[in-house]
């Protein structure tokens, strides 16, 4: 946070990039918040853009003409689907069932469920606590999110009766949060899926910095779903930025200091 609170820029809608070939740099257009309907952009010029945006948001900007496979990769990448409902309860009553219930996650057969994860911070204190009630991936979790976000909650909490007993019913607060990752505007799509030689083939596209573009992000990893994915694309997209501009050395602190042993300068 204090490295980076006052140099980001909320509330700007990117809508793409365009390259200058005279000065050979590249600028970031946007629309403000309040005016998604003018014609017009703003856009500001950079040296180079590190781009974190997953796929499923970039295939809907204008672009550079990037080559024919990284313009495939922005365009058809696959990605998964994920819906989580949270609940919040009056106090932690999992634990002091007859078969109580001490953290950790499990699974139910009761269909959109999926599974169902318990705290592990704080065991056994007073006041009140929240069940992961749902975390459901892969199909069904496209059909709960098809459905409304009361629908969907209400699914939750008689699943969560079902479970535990009608003490679930008297300790609800009635307070919830729910995410679906792929009907969120910023995401749409919880992760990288690749479909079947997506991977093998798209990997080397991220490699090469186009149009003085750097992609990274989880989606652009060796694997995908997890912080870690995110976390090694971002030191190979900085090992690679620093390359281009010929910062050698700096390139190999970079992989040393964050684990980036596996790239060879």
């Amino acid at each position: 946070m204090p490295h980076v609170a006052k140099k980001t820029t909320f509330g700007r809608y990117v809508s793409g990039m365009t390259y200058n070939k005279t000065t050979d740099k590249i600028s970031v257009n946007w629309r403000e918040k309040g005016n998604k309907f003018s014609v017009q952009t703003n856009s500001s010029e950079y040296d180079y853009v590190v781009a974190a945006v997953p796929f499923s948001k970039v295939r809907l900007w204008n672009l550079p003409p990037y080559s024919s496979l990284l313009s495939r990769a922005i365009n058809t990448m696959n990605y998964a689907q994920s819906c989580k409902v949270a609940l919040h309860y009056k106090t932690r009553f999992w634990e002091h069932l007859d078969e109580p219930i001490i953290g950790g996650c499990g699974s139910t057969d009761i269909p959109g469920v999926g599974s169902v994860c318990y705290p592990a911070y704080k065991i056994n204190s007073t006041g009140p606590g929240v069940i992961l009630g749902s975390y459901q991936s892969g199909t069904l979790a496209r059909s709960v999110a098809a459905l409304s976000t009361e629908d969907h909650v209400a699914l939750i909490q008689r699943a969560m009766i079902e479970v535990h007993g009608e003490i679930a019913t008297e300790q609800w607060t009635g307070n919830f949060d729910r995410q679906c990752w792929e009907t969120d505007e910023h995401q749409a799509g919880a992760w990288a899926a690749p479909l079947v030689g997506q991977q093998e083939l798209y990997i080397p596209a991220y490699f090469q910095t186009e149009f003085k573009t750097v992609f990274i992000g989880e989606h652009t990893s060796y694997t995908h779903a997890w912080i870690f994915s995110a976390l090694e694309s971002a030191v190979r997209g900085t090992a690679q930025l620093l390359l281009d501009m010929g910062l050698v050395d700096e390139a190999k602190t970079v992989t040393k200091a964050w684990m980036g042993r596996w790239i060879e300068i």
